[in-house]
């Protein structure tokens, strides 16, 4: 039976599909009074990413930087790509130290956002990225990129209508991160964490990389691809957005909706597999896979593991799954639940605690805020 769509907006955290992104009653944060500072980068063309721009965000909080990549999007299908240019831009934004210096070395942390969203959420989308850093404490450098509406972190092996497909972790992993490292005065120790759809990035990631990441958070997200109502998340958000991203698809490409779609009438199991390849491949990287089968890709943290769920939400039951398979495999992490649903009631005190759990002091503890525990 297909899944309501309540069900759809707990792992994509979206308050209206097709519309995009609208948190009702959490307002964005204020703008600064005055722009960040935003060191000079040169031409900033490396790793596969040709730069566009490198400058404050329109709303002075945070560095922006726009790109072209042969990532997004790749030709593939049985034609000629119908969207031309096929390499669109994408845009990372970037928040740095309010003391940056770049003959300092400094940890950076890759923050990923959640489904029907884009690379604004954490910072101007409901996020207040400046203040939850201060507040944390944290000396280091956030990297908040463009992941898909519904890319789920994956390089697609499916192709859409228009002969293209998004390769979102080839991307991030082998063009950003480096180009990251490039560019900034980077220590070399990364964490990656990410709400609900980026959750599950984090997760993924951190099961493919951990010679890349040395912490991981994720945050009321996804946990099995193999459950049928997350795979009927997955239909339902690719019917939608299919390989869209920012505004590519809508204000970009008004009329051609179909172009970024999958061909067919795929099922949903059908379309995970478009996403994420066939289910053969999936213990590499789906995380109760990954927990149940290669436990010792998770152990490889030390630790530095945590899960954060919102009691009043679906990804609560789906993370207690998941923290009780890590349990029985002995893998050491930290389960901390808090009162609120899917929003940001939820993730701002995680993601503060996060930066205090992986870069400050080593607490065990979860969130002192009203109503957080710590999940035995």
């Amino acid at each position: 039976m297909r899944r309501s769509v309540s069900t759809v907006k707990s792992w994509l955290a979206a308050a209206t599909l097709g519309v995009g992104l609208a948190f009702v009653g959490l307002p964005a944060p204020a703008a600064s009074a005055a722009a960040v500072s935003c060191p000079d980068l040169g031409t900033g063309d490396s790793n596969g990413l040709d730069m566009q721009y490198w400058r404050p965000s329109p709303d002075g909080l945070v560095c922006e930087a726009e790109f072209t990549s042969d990532a997004l999007f790749t030709a593939r299908g049985p034609g000629a790509p119908q969207i031309d240019p096929v390499r669109k831009p994408v845009r990372v934004r970037v928040h740095l130290p309010a003391d940056y210096n770049p003959s300092a070395r400094y940890p950076v942390l890759y923050l990923l956002h959640g489904g029907a969203a884009d690379y604004e959420q954490w910072s101007s989308g409901g996020g207040d990225i400046t203040r939850s850093v201060r507040e944390a404490g944290f000396k280091g450098i956030v990297v908040m990129p463009e992941g898909g509406k519904v890319g789920f972190y994956s390089d697609w092996p499916g192709y859409t209508y228009g002969n293209f497909t998004p390769q979102w972790e080839t991307f991030h992993i082998k063009q950003l991160v480096p180009w990251i490292d490039a560019h900034f005065a980077t220590s070399g120790k990364r964490a990656v964490a990410g709400l609900s759809m980026g959750g599950f990035g984090a997760l993924k990631y951190a099961a493919q990389h951990p010679d890349v990441f040395s912490a991981v958070g994720a945050f009321s997200g996804g946990t099995d691809l193999r459950r049928p109502d997350h795979q009927e998340i997955i239909n339902n958000g690719t019917t939608v957005y299919g390989a869209r991203f920012w505004w590519h698809g809508a204000g970009a490409d008004v009329g051609n909706f179909w172009k970024y779609l999958f061909p067919g009438n795929p099922n949903a199991l059908q379309r995970t597999e478009l996403v994420f390849g066939p289910q053969a491949g999936w213990p590499s990287f789906n995380p109760a896979q990954v927990a149940e089968t290669r436990p010792a890709a998770y152990r490889s943290y030390g630790g530095k593991m945590a899960l954060y769920s919102g009691r009043a939400e679906d990804p609560y039951a789906w993370n207690t799954e998941l923290h009780q398979t890590l349990k029985r495999q002995s893998v050491p992490h930290l389960y901390c639940s808090g009162p609120g649903g899917h929003d940001f009631t939820t993730w701002t005190p995680a993601l503060k605690h996060f930066l205090q759990f992986a870069y400050g002091t080593a607490s065990t503890t979860c969130p002192d805020s009203s109503g957080w525990r710590q999940e035995q």
